[in-house]
């Protein structure tokens, strides 16, 4: 028998329908497919692909939950003990409240979902996409998850770790105004208690309230003061010192608008995005981007396509950084908030509240981004304008990892940004160099050796400024040619435009 997936594969099907949204003929057509035996009901509007055991069907409905969920609980709100730890959680269950659908789970195969009575979608909820669903907000997150910890809420010690993270990571505005929103929540949820208790960790931890109402170490480290990774600065100043001393390229934009401007920036996006595993085919990509053709089973990983886009291509975006010290992190909270904005499980424009990882390297702690980000981009201004401080932009955003999702986009934008602010040719690292890309940046978190990072993107901004941008079918068919689309370095070498081999050096 074949898996569930197999079959999709075959006949060009999805392992999951939702009847909600769909055309007459559109619906029709998976009736007649129901009727046929091709698709089983699972729930009144959600169909599953027949034919696979028993965990393919499980496996392709907690793949698509969201728009499951949508179908079963429209009006929704993705709450409590689910929003904080980012939606399905490892039993397989999904807690959701709702004003009148409550007081029951609803099983379906690989999914339960747990319905708890509470108002709709309020202020700082994001919808999420076109499912039908709201995601809690962070502030909403805190109140409901105060008190006991228990299967639909994680508790009052781990709410404070995370108003800590807040603190390390945002700074104080963050706090205030999460205890100006708590206050004008906390009526309708019915949660005049809990946000009683948060309105008291947060002034502790901003010194306002006695100290004695944290309960956490880190709670009570957080309240003497902001951290800063140590490490991590001394690794920045290293690159800092290098890029002082060191000669590279600096190729004046070729590039002025027009197509060929938003024919780069497309490439730069396919590429940026592929190798974080938003994968489509390039001309399905370039449909998504340039006649706004959404992929209809694929909504969210179109719009992380058209994100980085629109940040490539619009200003501010496009050419000017944040500003360096302590609003670089704000700033790159708004580029994030506009990248991800279509991804409300990702905290779009919120920093990390849990640490994060790249095999075994631990990226910067949540409770030391904000310390780290101000001191690290402050030493930016330190680094010569270009393609100095682009590249130092990469690796300081890389490198403390401040967000859930969309480090590596963002630090490349960020980095690209610097450039066209002055007026140097962006720099698009390609799909076969990406490895070789990840492998310089390593050796420089692990072994503080900046120049292999440094060569390695000096070398893609020559690479970049070889291709004609004016016509796209021309540029792909170029790109192809040259392996950038390839992902395996050691069956493929990278070329340039003409078809001359990479240098080496």
């Amino acid at each position: 028998m074949q898996p569930t997936s197999n079959l999709a594969t075959a006949r060009h099907l999805p392992d999951v329908v939702v009847a909600a949204g769909l055309s007459n003929p559109e619906l029709r057509r998976v009736q007649r497919l129901f009727k046929a035996g091709v698709y089983e009901r699972i729930h009144k509007g959600v169909y599953v692909l027949k034919g696979g055991s028993e965990e393919d069907r499980a496996l392709a409905v907690r793949k698509g939950w969201q728009r499951i969920a949508g179908a079963v609980v429209p009006g929704g709100v993705v709450s409590h003990i689910s929003a904080i730890t980012s939606g399905i959680r490892a039993n397989d269950t999904v807690t959701l409240t709702h004003p009148t659908n409550f007081g029951k789970t609803v099983k379906l195969p690989g999914l339960q979902l747990v319905l708890l009575r509470g108002p709709g979608p309020l202020a700082g909820d994001l919808p999420l996409g076109n499912t039908g669903l709201h995601w809690a907000g962070r502030t909403r997150q805190f109140l409901e998850n105060l008190g006991r910890a228990s299967k639909n809420k994680v508790g009052r010690e781990v709410v404070e770790q995370r108003l800590v993270m807040v603190l390390g990571s945002s700074g104080e505005k963050s706090l205030n105004e999460m205890r100006d929103q708590a206050a004008s929540l906390a009526i309708p949820l019915g949660m005049q208690d809990n946000e009683a208790t948060l309105r008291g960790l947060i002034g502790a931890l901003l010194g306002t309230h006695k100290r004695g109402e944290l309960k956490t170490l880190d709670g009570k480290m957080m309240a003497q003061g902001t951290p800063v990774d140590q490490e991590r600065m001394t690794r920045f100043e290293v690159l800092a010192s290098y890029l002082r001393t060191t000669p590279l390229p600096e190729i004046p934009n070729q590039v002025k608008l027009g197509r060929a401007r938003h024919h780069w920036a497309f490439v730069e996006s396919y590429f940026s995005n592929f190798v974080e595993g938003t994968r489509f085919d390039v001309e399905e990509a370039r449909a998504i981007v340039l006649d706004n053709k959404l992929v209809e089973t694929r909504p969210k990983d179109s719009h992380d396509i058209l994100g980085v886009f629109k940040l490539a291509t619009e200003s501010p975006f496009r050419d000017s950084p944040p500003a360096l010290g302590a609003d670089f992190l704000s700033g790159l909270e708004t580029w994030h908030a506009e990248m991800l904005r279509m991804r409300p499980e990702a905290n779009p424009g919120k920093t990390k509240l849990v640490s994060n990882y790249a095999g075994t390297t631990k990226f910067v702690d949540p409770a030391m981004v904000r310390g780290t980000m101000e001191a690290g981009s402050a030493l930016a201004r330190s680094v010569p304008e270009g393609i100095a401080r682009a590249i130092f932009y990469a690796f300081l955003v890389s490198e403390v990892h401040p967000f859930e999702d969309g480090n590596g986009r963002l630090s490349r934008l960020v980095m690209n940004a610097e450039l066209s602010r002055i007026g140097l040719n962006r720099i698009i690292i390609p799909i076969l160099f990406h490895p070789q890309y990840v492998d310089c940046a390593r050796s420089l978190t692990m072994q503080s050796e900046p120049s292999g990072f440094v060569t390695s993107l000096a070398k893609m901004a020559k690479w970049s400024s070889r291709f004609e941008y004016e016509d796209l079918d021309t540029l792909i068919a170029k790109l192809k040619a040259s392996n950038a689309m390839e992902e395996y370095p050691t069956r493929y070498k990278l070329l340039n435009a003409d078809g001359s081999p990479l240098a080496t050096d």
